[in-house]
């Protein structure tokens, strides 16, 4: 039964994202299909699967040509963070939209006490998946150490993935709330920083694992010493008395903050989101169309951790490029640097569809215009990137003034690259909708983004001047294309 319930749940949420969008709401052959291939979790759920058990077989050959039996559990630990922050991330933005559908508000009139786990369970479920990230290197793991220690290491890798989920519904629950009253701004800037610091773990991460490859031998004795935090622990399953005791231990742990946590989340959905006290007024706004509807996107990510951290990603990405443009010092770094920050400004696409929630219904009912729509659209997803691309390119330049060059493509290239997203997304459309995230789309876009990015990049090394008009005249296009 709670099977079915999930699955009806994620059935909801496919045909509520499908429904926003006219060209296919409009063309019942065409919704048709699209629901059947999208709202399908079983098919969801193995082609997930496929996919992360295909990752791990990348990793698999680090834990089993290890020397020492002993560096291969340590390897393996390292790769145990990944699951963890995977849940931990996917659980905090995919709760508030999730939530934000109004998918559970059917569920309210029913006599069920713990409502909340079926939003969890929901999470869960696509997220569990990423667990198999570390099938393979668990099957090394065995044939290294053993049948037992194989299992044992599988088991540290569910208990990471619910780790991570418990945490994710945890800031949610105490994060995710809507914003307001006095200081609000500097509460904002404080959980974008936070955000900021929490995604660059995934660097630290990175690092962790690739000092842990090189070093596992001297590393061995700090993780058993610290054997009890995760991810340390991980390593004990060179001694499988110890490795279970701790499972339980963890188990005990999570399942009780879990329990606590849903019952929290179950109450706040039955009551509602809370405004945060703050007194609000209508007000005559004097800015454009575009500007305005973008101005309402910022307030609203600014309001909502999850949302806030999809628009912020784009920054959290290209800070491997910074540190090694900061590191060179080269005009050539500074240039590649910008190259990325353009690179990954589509990334924020995922948020600034989802930014709207139920509230894009009541968008459609307004008369607002296709080209307006997507010009404050482009002006939400570029200007994250445009204004830290500009930021980090001035820094850049008091170390060389070679870094001045590339300062006019710090703020066309994001533009463009926004901008062919935003096109590719909404490719013949002709009214205000929600567009169906695909892979194909999501292809389409890296493809040409990366044709962009690549002439850019050759243009500057040939004349590096050549490049500004080449970018003004593709930001002229799209614009003129996005408001025909």
């Amino acid at each position: 039964m709670e099977w079915e319930i999930i699955r009806v749940l994620y059935r909801e949420m496919t045909y509520r994202r499908l429904k926003a969008n006219p060209q296919l709401s409009a063309d019942w052959e065409k919704f048709s299909k699209a629901f059947k291939r999208g709202g399908s979790l079983k098919r969801a759920l193995i082609s997930q699967s496929i996919l992360y058990s295909l990752f791990g077989l990348i990793l698999s050959p680090a834990v089993y040509y290890t020397k020492d039996p002993g560096g291969s559990a340590v390897i393996y630990a390292s790769y145990c963070m990944i699951p963890m922050i995977m849940a931990l991330y996917g659980t905090a933005v995919t709760a508030q939209y999730a939530v934000s559908l109004g998918l559970f508000e059917p569920l309210l009139s029913l006599p069920i006490e713990v409502g909340g786990r079926y939003l969890s369970v929901l999470l869960l479920t696509i997220e569990l998946p990423t667990a198999l990230f570390l099938l393979a290197p668990s099957v090394a793991l065995a044939l290294r150490l053993g049948a037992l220690n194989g299992l044992l290491g599988f088991a540290w890798a569910i208990t990471g993935t619910m780790l991570g989920h418990t945490l994710g519904l945890f800031i949610y629950d105490r994060f995710g709330r809507v914003s307001g009253g006095r200081f609000s701004g500097v509460k904002t800037a404080l959980k974008a920083l936070g955000i900021l610091v929490v995604m660059s773990l995934f660097y630290g991460l990175n690092y962790f694992q690739r000092y842990v490859a090189t070093h596992y031998e001297g590393l061995k004795e700090v993780f058993q010493r610290y054997s009890v935090a995760y991810p340390f622990s991980v390593s004990t399953v060179e001694k499988p008395l110890l490795s279970i005791g701790l499972l339980i231990a963890y188990g005990l742990v999570i399942g009780t903050v879990y329990v606590l946590t849903v019952r929290r989340l179950w109450a706040r959905i039955s009551e509602g989101t809370a405004t945060g006290g703050r007194k609000t007024t209508g007000r005559i706004s004097l800015h454009s169309p575009a500007l305005a509807l973008a101005l309402k996107d910022f307030k609203v990510a600014s309001r909502n951790t999850s949302l806030l951290t999809g628009l912020l990603m784009p920054i959290v990405v290209i800070i491997p490029s910074l540190i090694g443009a900061i590191n060179s010092g080269s005009g050539s770094a500074a240039l590649g640097f910008v190259l990325a920050v353009g690179w990954t400004s589509a990334i924020s696409i995922d948020a600034v569809l989802k930014i709207d929630g139920r509230a894009f219904e009541v968008l459609r009912t307004l008369p607002l215009e296709l080209k307006t729509f997507l010009r404050g659209k482009i002006i939400t997803m570029a200007t994250i990137p445009v204004v830290s691309g500009t930021l980090a390119t001035a820094v850049l330049s008091l170390k060389t003034s070679e870094a001045l060059k590339v300062l006019p493509l710090a703020v066309l290239l994001p533009v463009a690259t926004s901008g062919t997203a935003l096109a590719v997304f909404y490719w013949k459309a002709e009214e205000v909708s929600l567009p169906q995230t695909t892979w194909k789309k999501m292809l389409a876009t890296l493809a040409v983004n990366g044709l962009i990015v690549g002439i850019t990049g050759g243009l500057w090394y040939l004349r590096w001047f050549l490049s500004v008009p080449f970018l003004l005249a593709v930001d002229t296009l799209l614009l003129w294309y996005l408001s025909r």
